[in-house]
């Protein structure tokens, strides 16, 4: 399954001072209210590079993307629509494309990095608040280096808005290790080195969901897992150069939604067939953004040809396969249903004569 995303940025003459098994502080990784970072995400086809251990080539040279890149802003918990729902957050964090979904930390002193809640869009439940009040998320302790790992429970209460709002305990886990220091190889040449690889393990599960009267239903318990695979260089950003996400929520068994993304600070490699600019058909999208649950993709054609067309979320994961088959000559219109999209922003993919088209859709 194909991903998408790209950037354009060269680095520009690091120090050459060499800091080998660079270590994480208060001052180097907590981010500040207004820090943003624009990311180019890549094709999550992408083979993980494990390895581990002390002064090892991480390689990610042929990273390949789409062209699309998205941008993680931190924000004042005050400015936030949940904010009294978590009163003792000094930072939160969103990203371009999901409005609703947020983190949000406490920062205490120069000793550690707690995460005091979330709120998630999950699909089918509709936006989950997770208030970690009962016992917080230890994401980062100070100083962390090479070698160092620790395991923290937490634990809050959740607000499910299934049908109606409820209430439900929810209990978790997460294991941080700094398992591996090197080199961090990346497209177009570049080579950083002292990078930091730091692997976070999430799992958590919320109780069952007890509907009141007049639905008299429960709801099994969801569950939360994920791992991330960070590269830091505080000396360059206190953003991840690298960061890869995997993660699903699932329940009795069966997975309700999953993801995963790859975002890079840096270039990648466009790839082959992508021509955004000087399409060989002519291909429109309107309404854009969508409007009344539909949006209406009209490709021309010169000549009758084998057409495929796929829509992805705005990190990448292909949600949908709309069209794959040969079209006519002439214009041919292709009606698209956004009525069941969460608003965001969605790319659509049109392949035709396996030339790559990409076309942005924004829906309200």
């Amino acid at each position: 399954m194909k991903k998408i995303y790209i950037s354009l940025l060269t680095i520009l003459g690091f120090s050459a001072i060499s800091i080998a098994q660079p270590t994480l502080t208060s001052s180097n990784f907590s981010l500040n209210i207004g820090d943003s970072q624009l990311f180019y995400v890549a094709d999550t086809n992408t083979v993980i590079n494990t390895l581990t251990g002390a002064n090892v080539t991480f390689d990610y040279s042929g990273l390949q993307g789409y062209g699309v890149t998205q941008t993680q802003y931190t924000l004042d918990p005050a400015t936030t629509n949940f904010t009294l729902d978590f009163p003792s957050a000094t930072l939160a964090d969103s990203t371009e494309g999901y409005p609703i979904n947020k983190n949000y930390m406490q920062l205490h002193s120069t000793d550690s990095l707690t995460k005091t809640g979330i709120v998630a869009n999950v699909p089918t439940y509709g936006t989950v608040i997770g208030k970690y009040d009962a016992n917080p998320e230890t994401t980062m302790k100070f100083p962390f280096n090479y070698s160092d790992i620790y395991f923290d429970n937490y634990a809050g209460e959740f607000t499910v808005n299934a049908v109606i709002p409820v209430n439900t305990p929810g209990n978790g886990n997460v294991t941080v290790s700094a398992d591996a220091w090197g080199t961090l190889l990346l497209p177009n040449g570049v080579s950083i080195s002292d990078v930091i690889r730091i692997k976070t393990t999430e799992y958590l599960i919320t109780d069952a969901i007890v509907l009141p009267f007049p639905f008299n239903t429960t709801i099994n318990p969801i569950t939360i897992s994920g791992v991330n695979i960070n590269y830091y260089k505080p000396s360059i950003s206190k953003y991840p150069l690298l960061s890869i996400v995997n993660g699903s929520y699932t329940q009795d068994n069966a997975i309700i939604d999953s993801s995963s993304a790859i975002i890079s600070q840096y270039p990648l490699t466009l790839i082959t067939g992508i021509d955004e600019v000087n399409n060989i058909s002519n291909i429109s999208l309107f309404p854009n953004p969508s409007k009344n649950g539909t949006s209406n993709l009209t490709v021309s054609l010169k000549e009758s040809n084998k057409v495929s067309i796929e829509l992805f979320n705005s990190v990448g994961q292909n949600i949908a396969t709309i069209l794959n088959k040969t079209l006519p000559q002439g214009v041919n219109n292709i009606k698209l249903n956004t009525s069941k999209l969460s608003a965001g922003i969605y790319f659509v993919n049109i392949s035709v004569n396996n030339t790559l088209t990409t076309k942005k859709l924004i829906i309200e």
